[in-house]
């Protein structure tokens, strides 16, 4: 039984955040949309280097080491629990943080490139 409850608060989580992202991407789609009725252009946007990308990541690692926290005294029979549940995201979001690394050391030489010309 608790593996049916595992799978279905897991799906639920799921939906939840991935609807909320697709929900604040159709309300964009929906102002660029308005803005082009109006013979407008929607804001040119500035680029932060990753800056989203490490963000994310930081949100993801912290809900992912607060879930293991909590998830440890429910977890002594059920490894796999704390290992679906808690370090999945914990691992996505360090993910993201490399990523964001990665960006920032490989941009440097491009940029002083640019600057050359």
């Amino acid at each position: 039984m608790n593996i049916i409850f595992t799978i279905i608060g897991s799906a639920v989580v799921f939906a939840i955040v991935f609807g909320f992202a697709a929900y604040i991407r159709f309300l964009q789609h929906k102002e660029t949309m308005a803005l082009a009725e109006k013979g407008l252009l929607p804001p040119e946007k500035t680029k932060g280097k990753g800056k989203t990308i490490m963000q994310w990541g930081m949100i993801f690692s912290g809900l992912g080491a607060v879930l293991i926290m909590v998830l440890v005294p429910f977890a002594w029979g059920n490894f796999w629990l704390l290992l679906l549940i808690g370090l999945f995201p914990l691992a996505l979001g360090l993910g993201l943080m490399l990523i964001y690394l990665f960006m920032q050391e490989g941009s440097q030489p491009a940029e002083e490139a640019v600057e050359k010309l």
